[in-house]
């Protein structure tokens, strides 16, 4: 179905920003779901998740915390900097008997467990911590299969303290454990350098097994019809872009489905019904920040942020790509008197047209040619008022990669946000030259490779390639404060971390004023 007239009007694009989005868009075929493929499809790696998550052991006692009869339309919690706020444009929603909130497995979870409002419908550390000792460590959240560091400690723990450090990453960081296999002929050979709770060399859930596990952010079910998704044609794809940190997943209906047969450790497929009804509820979702202190509400005084605005922006396909205005929600603000108004505006300003150079970008500088780009924070952050990417794959910024070998000069990532000792960490030994801007030749056996030495693969555990090292997809910017901590494995501990991340890793030059006025603004969002 092509788009009509007013769907390609606002598709608005600079000349210099149309041919990198034909170019990108290009490079990422196989992201874009097939006509001719179900939408409940589950990709190639579900059948080894799904053995392990029916081998691991349950908890001996689950004591669920409570689910609220009703989700408002119009939904307030406070977070640390104000008020976050979800808007649901179609009414109120009844939990009983929906599938969201309804235990389709055999561990007592339901969707609701990891994706919570007051943490942005994800999770957070302090969330995990409430329910933690609300329920005494019982609450499903906590089952070992993923939301202990490895199965088998989680199943062993007995007393408080054993629960609560079998259970580290969710509480420290708000991660659950990811487990995939490693896929039938990978470029790479895999070595464990790090393994912090003996799940990579255990014979059951580890290596030995095929399987590798990694700690990630629980990604936010909300603000999904906003981060849309492209392909060349414009022919009917669902606008919701990569899913999942590493794009394992072609739809919402099958990450549903596979979340249900994983992480609920489900004995059989939910029904469609169910699987409609709980997609159905995600997009109905619409988060955002709803007042900061000392700023006021974010929808007023000329501002137009705040979630009841969401579901008018980004339908189907509103992006920006190309900068400059990939948000527009605090023009209004710009003679405000209001000192942290002002901030806001000037971090808006900041984000939507301060230019750098992008350099060594894995699935981005080299699908553009391998030169330097010079873009601005909105130049991955494009869907306009949302700051998603609206082209799917994912970009390698080397975020928990040990880049103090790497001996191409193509990146400046040596100082910044290195492997932790709470990560497993892992070598990949890849054909030299397969991993764009990046080489470490290392000898291994009388073969000479280029070793890459990081906490977590990203889409290379999907894909194969080497290249894929350390790509992820850029996630939707809305309700970001909630979410603490940052990045795909909780690598960075507040906005300030995020923005010094990129302002060393791009060589930008913000100063103080300016790194202030950026986090006053994504606090905002």
């Amino acid at each position: 179905m092509k788009p009509s007239s007013l769907q390609l009007s606002s598709f608005r694009i600079t000349s210099a920003g149309g041919a990198l989005l034909i170019a990108l868009l290009a490079a990422y075929p196989a992201h874009a779901q097939s006509s001719d493929t179900p939408a409940s499809a589950s990709p190639a790696f579900v059948a080894a998740v799904t053995q392990q998550a029916d081998e691991a052991p349950k908890a001996a006692q689950v004591r669920p915390s409570a689910i609220p009869p009703t989700i408002p339309q119009n939904m307030s919690t406070p977070d640390d900097t104000g008020v976050l706020a979800t808007f649901q444009p179609a009414g109120d929603t009844s939990t009983s008997g929906n599938a969201f909130f309804t235990s389709l497995g055999t561990n007592g979870r339901t969707c609701f467990s990891c994706h919570q409002p007051q943490a942005g419908w994800a999770m957070n550390p302090s969330t995990a911590n409430a329910l933690f000792s609300s329920t005494d460590g019982s609450d499903p959240l906590f089952a070992p299969v993923d939301g202990a560091d490895c199965p088998d400690r989680g199943a062993a723990a007995q007393t408080l303290d054993q629960k609560r450090a079998a259970s580290s990453q969710l509480l420290t960081k708000g991660n659950i454990r990811i487990f995939l296999p490693v896929p039938a002929g990978a470029e790479y050979q895999i070595r464990i350098v790090s393994d912090p709770y003996g799940c990579e060399t255990s014979s059951l859930y580890g290596l030995p097994a095929g399987v590798v596990s990694m700690y990630r952010r629980v990604l936010a079910a909300t603000n999904l019809t906003m981060n849309a998704q492209f392909t060349p044609d414009f022919s009917g794809v669902p606008p919701q872009g990569a899913i999942m940190w590493d794009a394992r997943e072609p739809t919402l209906q099958s990450q549903f489905i596979d979340a249900t047969l994983g992480h609920a450790q489900a004995s059989s497929t939910p029904a469609d019904d169910q699987v409609t009804q709980g997609v159905n509820f995600e997009l109905g979702l619409f988060t955002a920040q709803k007042t900061g202190q000392g700023v006021g509400a974010f929808d007023e005084n000329g501002a137009t942020a705040g979630p009841v605005s969401l579901p008018s922006v980004g339908t189907p396909f509103t992006p920006n790509f190309g900068v400059p205005n990939a948000f527009n929600t605090f023009d209004g603000w710009a003679a405000s008197t209001n000192e942290a108004q002002a901030s806001v505006n000037r971090g808006q300003t900041i984000f939507n047209t301060r230019q750098f150079s992008i350099v060594g970008v894995a699935g981005f500088n080299d699908v553009l040619g391998g030169g330097p780009v010079t873009g601005t924070c909105a130049t991955c952050h494009n869907n306009l008022d949302m700051g998603s990417d609206v082209i799917p794959g994912g970009r390698h910024l080397g975020i928990g990669d040990n880049s103090r070998v790497d001996q191409s000069g193509n990146q400046t990532t040596a100082t910044v946000l290195p492997p932790t000792s709470d990560q497993p960490l892992f070598s990949f030994l890849c054909p030299v030259g397969s991993i764009h801007f990046f080489s470490n030749p290392v000898v291994v056996d009388g073969t000479t490779y280029d070793e890459l030495q990081t906490t977590d693969p990203g889409m290379a555990l999907i894909s194969g390639k080497c290249n894929d090292l350390g790509q992820f997809k850029v996630p939707r910017l809305r309700g970001l404060v909630a979410r603490a901590p940052f990045f795909h494995g909780g690598n960075a501990a507040g906005l300030a971390d995020v923005v010094e991340f990129y302002n060393v890793r791009f060589n930008i030059g913000l100063i103080a004023q300016d790194e202030q006025d950026l986090i006053s603004f994504l606090q905002a969002l």
